[in-house]
């Protein structure tokens, strides 16, 4: 027996590659091809339902991978796909398509643009059309090598091609206008903290959502501003070889041969677990330069109080400094408070999850700051298996109260960073004695000319820090054999 939904994927797949017929671009190839059809799955997964041709067209478009053909190509109604053709000349002479190598258009993020565009033309398709479910293609280059387009084309029936044409054509204005209205900063953000071809922990969902919303403008300008303090960074690494008889240092990793003598009073327990966790010491014919474990945690205040220009400096310094620590190989958490404390995102130097995080997160719990800081003291309280140190980064407003014992407490358990943005008089607050350091953002400093002379301030001030803080890390000599660090010291 045939299996009728097998016999209806793939009548669906033909009638899809016949599409390709079509197509009026000149240049393209296999690659192309394949690339529209992951570009297809994105807007399937988004709930749209559009003929290859179309997604295979624009998609090729806005990524450089084609140019509209000289004269009409291809089959079906010559007026109907002239009008096409001319549309994708139109639409070449966008911005977002001429400055196409500015940004990384990888397969996601042309998704999200093409499912922008045509959010603008779904609503004046025919009902029957509009209504229509959206299906995956398959992904197997061989699969389209067996089937022609042409003879697709005329074995199938394409009357929501023709619809998809009529429609987009006959409202041209509006795929013109959507594409126009892309924010390209938002797109070269995006691009820009990333590496790969898949945009790691972001969801399709939020990528569309930082696309099409312009509310997110002047966080995404200010993080532009931001950005060559942030990529000229650079992670300090390496070793030096000593070829002279003798050990060269004492570290943490080595073998079991190198082993400091007096590691070896331990109980067989605490050994073993000492072994397990890297706070062993070991002489080394090599001196390893690495850095001190240790955890950002980048608190931002998500409350309505952070609202208009103290939410744009605090959320584009939180995206600068999570980027700029995670660069440097620090472990970096971007996290949101308002009556509670979130669970946030972990930066990585090449992934890019924290910017659709960052630009949309919004809370509507209120505020509830000593609970906020309850929370974490019992968090850094919790035994960590890890170990290390961590430093805590406050990222509110001049009014932002909290119980002056439980920053005390925090205070010892990690060195805290206090940005203050746009206090209404006076820093005055009880517990500020108990900061490691403290930054009041006022209205000149958060000016737009201004603004990012002082972010970048704030960053090199951490930067300077944690360098400092190597530098004693190094000087480790023989007297710290056998001894464990607090965990508590200063970055």
């Amino acid at each position: 027996m045939v299996d009728s939904s097998h016999t209806t994927l793939g009548a669906e797949f033909e009638r899809q590659v016949g599409t390709l017929a079509l197509s009026q671009l000149e240049g393209t190839g296999g690659l192309a091809l394949m690339r529209a059809v992951s570009w297809h799955n994105a807007l399937a997964r988004l709930g749209y339902a559009i003929p290859l041709v179309i997604v295979h067209d624009l998609g090729c478009l806005i990524a450089g991978l084609g140019r509209p053909a000289s004269q009409v190509r291809g089959m079906g109604d010559g007026e109907l796909c002239d009008a096409w053709r001319l549309l994708l000349i139109e639409l070449a002479d966008s911005e977002l398509v001429r400055s196409q190598a500015g940004w990384k258009h990888r397969d996601p993020m042309v998704g999200v643009v093409l499912a922008r565009v045509f959010s603008a033309v779904v609503p004046q398709l025919p009902e029957s059309v509009r209504v229509l479910r959206p299906s995956l293609l398959p992904v197997d280059i061989v699969q389209y090598s067996r089937v022609e387009p042409r003879s697709a084309y005329n074995r199938f029936e394409q009357s929501v091609l023709v619809a998809w044409l009529t429609t987009i054509t006959a409202h041209r204005l509006l795929p013109i206008l959507e594409i126009e209205q892309v924010d390209l900063d938002a797109l070269r953000l995006l691009g820009l903290f990333r590496g790969g071809e898949a945009l790691p922990g972001v969801d399709l969902a939020d990528l569309y959502n930082v696309i099409i919303s312009p509310s997110l403008a002047d966080v995404v300008d200010f993080s532009m501003e931001l950005l060559p303090s942030i990529l000229e960074v650079r992670r300090e690494a390496g070793q030096q070889s000593f070829s002279i008889d003798g050990y060269a240092s004492v570290e943490r990793r080595g073998k079991l041969d190198d082993l400091v003598l007096s590691q070896l009073a331990y109980d067989d327990d605490l050994f073993a677990q000492k072994l397990v966790d890297n706070e062993l010491f070991y002489f080394t014919h090599e001196k390893q330069m690495e850095n001190e474990r240790r955890t950002h945690q980048v608190l931002v205040d998500g409350s309505a109080s952070m609202r208009g220009v103290r939410e744009v400096f605090a959320r584009g310094l939180a995206l600068a400094l999570c980027k700029r620590l995670a660069l440097l190989g620090e472990e970096v958490i971007l996290r949101f408070f308002d009556s509670r404390l979130y669970e946030g995102v972990k930066v990585s130097g090449t992934g890019s999850a924290e910017v659709p995080y960052a630009l949309q997160f919004r809370a509507e719990r209120g505020r509830n700051y000593a609970r906020v800081i309850r929370q974490l003291n019992q968090e850094l309280a919790l035994p960590r298996r890890r170990g290390g140190h961590s430093l805590v980064y406050l990222l509110t407003h001049g009014e932002c109260q909290l119980p002056p014992d439980e920053v005390q407490l925090l205070a010892t358990r990690a060195p805290i960073y206090g940005v203050f943005i746009l206090p209404s008089g006076p820093l005055s607050l009880p517990y500020l004695d108990s900061l490691h350091r403290i930054h009041a953002i006022d209205s000149d400093a958060i000016s737009y000319g201004r603004r990012a002379h002082k972010a970048r301030q704030i960053m090199d001030e951490v930067q300077h820090d944690l360098d400092g803080g190597r530098r004693a890390s190094s000087s480790m000599t023989a007297r710290a054999f056998g001894k464990r660090g607090d965990g508590r010291r200063g970055p």
